[in-house]
Formats: structure tokens, sequence, C-alpha cells
């Protein structure tokens, strides 16, 4: 019988790696655990991007048991809309990421941390040059062959793409946040039943910008402690199919309240249920749907619920190709004054070509909308991008990439609109 997949559900959103998780689907130390809920991998079948290449696979350095994993990447950009805004500033950017990751067994005890910088260097407009860091830390401890316990923690300093909804519009350099979270959780199988549980903390600090006539633009209405619980089962009703429920809670609770505004303190649910299987050899998917609610507590802000949705749909049209579709809409924190959430809802199709054996080209469209509550603002984001990454050797990969993003904003308070391209050329050099 296949790992059930409340490993899709919440063992993801815990730690990313359980016991018999394909390697390369093991979530990286310094990854947001709650990116992804429907992860569920069964290993007969493997995508383009999943499959390993042991060949061409970076080899750690081996210390006293432990493997230690140092790489740098060093990428050239060219940014074409670097403001985010309609009218368009180019300028080239040189990326630099140097980062270190550690794993360690002891007995049944499993420990990896991490620890990564980046900076990015505008040649033309130095004032947005960024600095960003993060520290990981996670465990894994096996119980039993049925049981395990996960604890982690992050924390560093972040920027927030200009692009993001929920960045500011008038500030002249990106905002940037330092942040700090910690997580528990623990997942037990009982036959074809598996129960998985997690809670966690993560409190974020947002530095004050400077709008375009030096004055202080303020963001320490930002700052917020949020607590997030989540719990699932999962039941696998034979070795192709499954079907599962969760349901997580959160709590919003910021720091500062600004003069004559509402609290912008919240809290709230997610339910969804639904199924995972495998059609053959060639399909396989994971849908979830149900419903969500946040509450705010100041009613000048109006609660916010609707459908829920994430779902994940492979095509192995060949062993070297896979198309991926995924389908995903929730309610978002707003950072504008005057809202309190929107609602996301995205879309997006992606195809992975096995070009050779150590050289993958990918190709992918996206649509994205956000509606804004209080205030009349929607986005309507159109995207494309396309990259090769070519392993050159275990040590060496080469990567370019394409992107294109257009958004458009409609309503009485519009915000962000702009069009941007984006082309990149980098190297990585990593292990031994």
């Amino acid at each position: 019988m296949h790992q059930p997949a409340l490993g899709i559900v919440i063992s993801v959103i815990l730690v990313g790696s359980l016991p018999g998780t394909v390697h390369a689907q093991q979530s990286d130390v310094l990854e947001d655990f709650r990116d992804e809920s429907l992860q569920f991998q069964r290993p007969d079948i493997l995508s383009v991007q999943e499959r390993p290449q042991p060949a061409f696979d970076s080899v750690p350095y081996r210390i006293d048991g432990a493997e230690i994993m140092p790489s740098i990447s060093v990428d050239t950009q060219y940014n074409s809309n670097i403001f985010a805004e309609r009218d368009a500033s180019d300028d080239l950017i040189v990326r630099v990421r140097p980062k270190l990751t550690a794993t360690k067994q002891f007995g049944n005890l499993h420990i990896a941390t991490a620890a990564e910088v980046e900076r990015q260097q505008y040649l033309g407009k130095d004032s947005q040059s960024t600095t960003d860091y993060v520290l990981g830390l996670r465990g894994r401890y096996d119980i039993d062959r049925n049981g395990q316990i996960y604890a982690g923690t992050r924390s560093g300093q972040r920027t927030e793409d200009r692009t993001d909804p929920a960045s500011p519009l008038n500030v002249q350099k990106p905002v940037q946040y330092r942040f700090a979270s910690a997580y528990l959780g623990a997942a037990r199988s009982f036959g074809q039943l598996r129960i998985a549980g997690r809670a966690g903390v993560e409190t974020r600090n947002y530095k004050d910008g400077r709008d375009g006539l030096d004055a202080l633009v303020d963001q320490d209405f930002r700052n917020r402690t949020l607590l997030t619980g989540d719990l699932g089962a999962e039941f696998a009703i034979s070795p192709d199919v499954s079907v599962f429920a969760n349901g997580s809670v959160n709590r919003r609770d910021y720091k500062s309240q600004p003069p004559l505004l509402p609290s912008r303190d919240s809290q709230g649910f997610e339910i969804t249920a639904g199924t995972s299987f495998q059609l053959s050899k060639l399909i396989r998917s994971e849908i979830g749907i149900g419903y969500f609610q946040q509450n705010f507590k100041d009613p000048e802000f109006e609660d916010v619920g609707g459908f829920a949705a994430r779902a994940k749909f492979e095509y192995f049209i060949t062993p070297l190709v896979t198309l991926t579709a995924r389908a995903n809409r929730g309610v978002e924190e707003s950072s504008t004054l005057g809202s309190g959430a929107y609602v996301a809802t995205s879309f997006s199709l992606t195809a992975d070509y096995e070009l050779l054996r150590n050289l993958i080209v990918t190709a992918s469209g996206g649509y994205e909308r956000n509606d804004f509550q209080e205030i009349d603002r929607h986005y309507n984001t159109a995207s494309a991008k396309f990259g090769a990454k070519w392993q050159v050797s275990p040590r060496y990969a080469l990567t370019a990439q394409y992107d294109f993003r257009d958004q458009d904003a409609s309503g009485l308070f519009p915000g962000r609109e702009f069009t941007r391209h984006r082309f990149l050329a980098g190297i990585t050099i990593a292990g031994m």
C-alpha cells in the first residue's frame, strides 16, 4: 500500500519530507512550509522535475556523518520595469546567492540546517539594491515506522516584490521586513488511515519606507503575529485512490494601531476535502475543495468567506514530457489601508521537457485575479515563463529564463498596473 496522502495535506505543510518521499520533492529547509498542501507522491511515477539524475546530482561533503552542501548562484537579469509601474524604468541587476546546508542523522533523529544570503545589485539605480538573508533549522524524529514528530524554525530578512498585491504603491524602495517563525507537528499512520497535525507561529516586522518627496511611509501597521493550526486525515481506499479532509485555523494580531483607523486583528479558518488518485501511469491528480472564512475584530472591516480550492493535475505525456495544471482559491492578507483582505484565484499550466538527460526546458502560463475587500480594486494578471536548466556536471549548472507579467487594474481605486519583461542568465556551483 502506498503512503497515504495526508502527507499531501499536512506532512508537506509540516516539513515536506516524510520517509520514502522522493528526493526531488524534499522541501528545502529555507522554504515556506505552507506553500503547497497537495504534494502527494507515488514512487512508481515521477515527473520530469522529480526524476533523480545520479550522474549529475550535486555531491555533498561528508564530515563525521554529516552531509554539508555549499553552493553559490550568480546571475544577471534585465528587468524592463523595476518599479512595476505604467511608465517603465529598466535596469540590469546582478544577483549573488551563497548558501550552506548541513544534515545529520542521530539514530531516529534527523536534523537539517541551512543559511542563505541574497544580494541584488542594481547597476543603474543603486538605491534599489537589497540584501536579504534567512536561517533555518528543522528536525524529524521517527517514533517508529508509522509515526513522526516534526519541529522547525526560520528567521531572517526578506524584500517584498513590487508585483506583490500587498506591496505599497508609493515607496522609493521595495519594503523589507524581518521575520521569525517556529512550528511543531506530528503524523501517525493507522493502517490505511493517516492523521497529522501542526501548530505554528510567525512574527513580521516591516521597515518604514519613503515616498517620492522623501516623506515617511509608515509600515508599522503591518507588524503582526500569525498563529496557525492544521489538522487533517486521509484514508487510502486503494493503492491508487485516497480521500482526505483537513482544517486549518489562524489568528492575526497586529502590534500597532494607526490613529483613527480600524483594528486589523482577525481570525479565520479553512476546511477542505477531496481525493488523490492515479489513473494508469499517465495521470495523477489531487483535488481539494471547501470553504474559507476570515472574521475581523473591528466591524469596519467586512468578514470575508467563500469557496476554497487547491488542485493539481499531472499528465505524463511521455517519460520525457510532463504537463502540470494547478488551481487555487483562498483569502490573503491585505496591507492596503482601508482593506483587510483580498480573495486570490489563480490558474497555471506548466510543461517540462527533458530535452537531454541533463537539460530540462520549461514553459508555463498563468492567470491570477485578486479582489480586494472594502475598497473597489481588482487585479487581473497574466504571466508566462520560458526557461532551461543545463546541469553541466554535478558541480556546475547553467540557467536561462524569460518571464512576462501583465497586470490590469480596475475599480474606483485601481492600484498597480504594469507590464514587465525579464531576461536572466546564470550559473550555480554546488557541492564537491
